[in-house]
């Protein structure tokens, strides 16, 4: 008797097993269909509702997990899972700026230069936590930086009290984090070393459709650094350094005949120009608690939008099963 109990035991567990495993190893199948009483025409691939009138949607399949992303500003699925705006939103993108130097003419040509890197991480050390040997050797460091010499595209003024506007196309930059280094270095101290000012800095960006937008100098948080003295690399104030105080107006200024060659560095910190200001992650309508067949949603903002259902399955041979179906939704007053 008691061989036949275990054999029957044996059986109720593979049998349990074989049910488990054909649940966790079942393809994903999923549709969603709009209830075509709650919308006002559907034509094609698009839904045209009224507004405050909610519209219902019917599911069929399989998934364990359901999320509703509709299509609203901060809930598109293009959205989703994404730090940044995609590149292909974008008609154009620039680096503005104005530039002027004031110095002896013929002491001005060569002393100022631009690169930008999108592999540099920032200046580490300050002026209360110095990392000088650090620091000088990465700012230096051309090769694992990538930093990429902009000064031939800029064609800074070469005679005194010339205002230069600087346009720069950026938009093989979109996506990445990147620094802007502006380098002073002079080669002749018999004469007055110049001034240079960086006015009106800012990247300005063109998405497609939309108002644009401008990253300020500001938010690019830019620091200086004294390559020629260890003791004071860090300093935002005197004679040849960089002063940052006012982000609109940044400055280098001249430097008395007779003393010491300067050699100098005002670096932004790395910083995106194009980042999506939130993600969006979609109103979760199913989990493995809570079966549903159907959804409503109710738009309040007369508009076009993509809306999307996101199903997925999740399993012990792979990461996951994901299937979107998405819907044109008018909506209309």
């Amino acid at each position: 008797m008691r061989k036949y109990n275990f054999i029957l035991i044996i059986s109720i567990f593979s049998l349990l097993f074989s049910s488990c495993e054909n649940a966790l190893t079942e393809k994903l199948v999923f549709d969603a269909k709009v209830d075509s009483p709650t919308a006002d025409t559907i034509i094609k691939d698009t839904i045209f509702v009224r507004k405050a009138v909610p519209v219902t949607f019917k599911f069929s399949g399989n998934p364990q997990f359901i999320s509703y992303f509709s299509g609203e500003p901060g809930n598109e699925y293009k959205y989703y899972n994404v730090t940044s705006i995609p590149i292909n939103e974008f008609d154009s993108c620039f680096l503005k700026f104005d530039v002027t130097p004031v110095g002896i003419d013929g002491n001005i040509d060569n002393t100022l230069f631009l690169f930008i890197s999108d592999k540099f991480t920032g200046i580490t050390g300050s002026a209360s936590t110095p990392a000088f040997s650090t620091d000088s050797t990465n700012i230096r460091n051309k090769k694992d930086y990538n930093w990429t010499d902009l000064t031939p595209l800029c064609l800074f003024p070469t005679v005194s009290t010339t205002k230069k506007s600087v346009k720069l196309n950026m938009m093989s930059y979109l996506s990445k984090n990147i620094s802007l280094q502006f380098k002073y270095l002079s080669s002749k101290n018999d004469v007055d070393q110049p001034k240079w000012t960086i006015a009106n800095l800012k990247f300005v960006r063109y998405q497609k459709g939309k108002t644009a937008v401008e990253v300020l100098s500001q938010v690019l948080a830019f620091k200086p650094f004294d390559m020629l003295n260890s003791a004071t690399a860090y300093s935002v104030s005197g004679a040849g350094v960089w002063s940052k105080s006012n982000p609109a107006n940044m400055y280098i200024n001249t430097t008395l005949a007779g003393n010491p060659l300067n050699e100098d560095y005002l670096i932004s910190t790395p910083t995106m120009i194009n980042p999506l200001s939130a993600a969006s992650t979609g109103a979760l309508v199913k989990n493995l608690s809570v079966d549903v067949s159907s959804f409503s949603y109710t738009y309040i903002t007369k508009g076009i939008y993509t809306a999307t259902f996101s199903a997925t399955n999740v399993n012990y041979l792979d990461n996951g099963q994901s299937k979107q179906v998405s819907f044109i939704i008018k909506v209309l007053d």
